[in-house]
């Protein structure tokens, strides 16, 4: 039942961006960065508590409203010692997880613009001390405020929620995984 909910909602997402003007010529005097990097830093639960993630995404911008790239992130190492004890207590537990994502923005000015934003992909989860891994599918729909600072820099910060399918490790489930986030986003045009 919840992969059926999974797939409408990305189909019921890509008929709307489709019905879009996603035309490939540029309207106006907007000297658009066609590639961007983003550096971000996401605080996001994570099996009951909050964790810390680092992440970077590469892309580019068709025209100006949408964007397609690639997007990774990583947890920062943490300890933890309630899903599995070792013999010293804690045992550091592993997140990764990444995909493509595709954003669609709308301009409220020329330096302020809002985006409704789609990531599909995958995870990986391991400990460093149990062994073994597991990999599981990943969706997190999101919306984002963003100001330029300058043709080339500016800031976002967003709001998501990420959708874990398919987790079986240690005694993690999907809604281990599955939970709100919030990022600073720090975007790079050239």
């Amino acid at each position: 039942m919840k992969n059926v909910l999974i797939a409408v909602f990305v189909i019921f997402i890509t008929s709307h961006l489709s019905a879009q003007d996603i035309s490939f010529t540029q309207n106006g005097n907007v000297n658009l960065n066609r590639f961007y990097v983003d550096l971000d830093s996401k605080a996001a639960t994570l099996n009951g508590n909050w964790g810390l993630f680092g992440g970077m995404g590469a892309g580019y911008n068709i025209n100006e409203k949408f964007s397609i790239g690639l997007i990774a992130y990583g947890l920062i190492p943490n300890e933890l010692g309630g899903s599995y004890i070792n013999q010293s207590g804690n045992d550091t537990l592993h997140l990764g997880y990444g995909g493509v994502e595709a954003a669609y923005k709308y301009n409220l000015s020329d330096k302020f613009y809002l985006s409704g934003i789609m990531m599909v992909g995958a995870g990986r989860v391991d400990y460093e001390n149990l062994g073994g891994n597991d990999y599981f599918f990943i969706m997190e729909p999101g919306a984002s405020a963003n100001y330029r600072l300058t043709n080339w820099f500016g800031l976002g910060y967003s709001v998501s929620y990420r959708f874990a399918s398919g987790v079986n490790y240690a005694d993690f489930s999907n809604a281990s995984f599955s939970g709100w986030a919030m990022d600073i986003d720090f975007k790079f045009g050239f």
